[in-house]
């Protein structure tokens, strides 16, 4: 009984810390990270601003955890799951396009509110800069899986790969074609895969 009740505090309090992030991702979005305070995530999640810091913590606590929630709503682990378990090559080197295709789908609010923001505040930049390493390690797990596969185009070190593909890839360049050139998911989506392979596979 007591291995039982421990478990369902784990899980409310687990609750109430993704209903808290889940306000917390909304408001930033809308509002942006300066004028929301950690009442008004509070108010918005439905618990007191104790609850908030006994949870998770400070404001900055709280935005320093937008890329675990970014990368949950966007499906990063499924995605990266089934590219780790295919073995066509030109099915791996598009597993980027389709997880930045994903991010821009699931939460490009909050991606506008990071890139926007980061120049004014700090704790933004930071989630950038966390966001860029993610994405580099992700990049370069395609390419060695690439290259033990023997699909990696002869003329490419690998540094060189990794680089090219998170550069082609990176969700800030999406953004641009999304917003300031207005292509649609699909056409993003669609180019950054073509480019990626063109760049990566042996011909």
């Amino acid at each position: 009984m007591a291995d039982e009740s421990t478990s369902l505090r784990a899980r409310r309090a687990q609750l109430t810390r993704d209903e808290i992030l889940i306000a917390a991702r909304r408001l930033f979005a809308e509002r942006g990270y300066s004028r929301t305070s950690v009442r008004d995530i509070a108010r918005a999640a439905g618990v007191s601003a104790q609850t908030v810091y006994d949870s998770i913590g400070s404001k900055r606590a709280l935005v320093a955890r937008l890329n675990d929630v970014i990368d949950v709503e966007a499906g990063v682990a499924d995605i990266a799951r089934r590219a780790a378990e295919a073995s066509d090559p030109h099915e791996i080197v598009i597993t980027g396009a389709r997880i930045t295709r994903s991010i821009l789908e699931h939460c490009g609010d909050i991606i506008r509110a990071l890139v926007t923001g980061a120049a004014a505040e700090p704790d933004l930049a930071a989630v950038l800069d966390e966001g860029h390493r993610r994405h580099l390690a992700g990049a370069a797990r395609t390419v060695e899986t690439l290259d033990r596969l023997g699909a990696l185009a002869p003329s490419l070190e690998q540094a060189d790969a990794v680089e090219s593909l998170a550069a082609v890839t990176d969700f800030r360049f999406a953004l641009v074609l999304r917003d300031d050139y207005d292509w649609s998911l699909d056409r993003i989506e669609n180019w950054i895969a073509s480019i990626s392979q063109t760049l990566l596979l042996e011909t």
